[in-house]
This record gives C-alpha cells, sequence and structure tokens, in this order.
C-alpha cells in the first residue's frame, strides 16, 4: 500500500503522522488529524496532541493541506468533537 505524501499549500512535504480524515457537514470541508505535540483542545482531553488541517486538495500523487481559517474554527472544532469523537466511544 502506498503512503500518501501530506504537503502544505507552498507544495512543501510536511512530516507528519495521518491518524484519521473527516468531513465537517456544517461546511462541507475535509480535514485530517495529525499527530502534534502542540495541546489544542482542554490539557484534560484525549486528544490534546491532535493538530488539525484542512485539506484543500488531493492528486494522484499528494494531499495538500492547509491551516483551518480562525473564523472556522469553532464550527470545525464542534464537528469533531460531537459528530466524530462522541462516536468513537467513550466519555
Amino acid at each position: 500500500m502506498n503512503k500518501s505524501k501530506v504537503v502544505n499549500s507552498k507544495g512543501e512535504k510536511l512530516d507528519i503522522d495521518v491518524i484519521f480524515s473527516f468531513t465537517c457537514k456544517e461546511n462541507n470541508k475535509n480535514y485530517i488529524a495529525v499527530n502534534n505535540n502542540d495541546d489544542i483542545f482542554e490539557k484534560n482531553s484525549r486528544y490534546a496532541n491532535l493538530d488539525i488541517l484542512e485539506i484543500i486538495k488531493i492528486t494522484t500523487k499528494a494531499v495538500y493541506v492547509s491551516d483551518i481559517p480562525a473564523e472556522e474554527w469553532q464550527l470545525v472544532k464542534k464537528a469533531l468533537q460531537y459528530n466524530v469523537f462522541s462516536k468513537m466511544g467513550g466519555n
């Protein structure tokens, strides 16, 4: 199985581990969750080391990603928490 290359909007390859992808139904955009050392959720969250990036284009050779615009973050965060994490089980 080939591993997809993930690149930023400038075409630079990113050295990240993709954990999963999801679609935000509210804005009809796709995102990936990657392993990161920076906390984005509350310190007591099981998902504190995730970073979420917006998928802007997919080709046969790469997945292109960018940061989520600040004005869309709360919408994406809510979709992630209530539509993805809540379906993974646990508390």
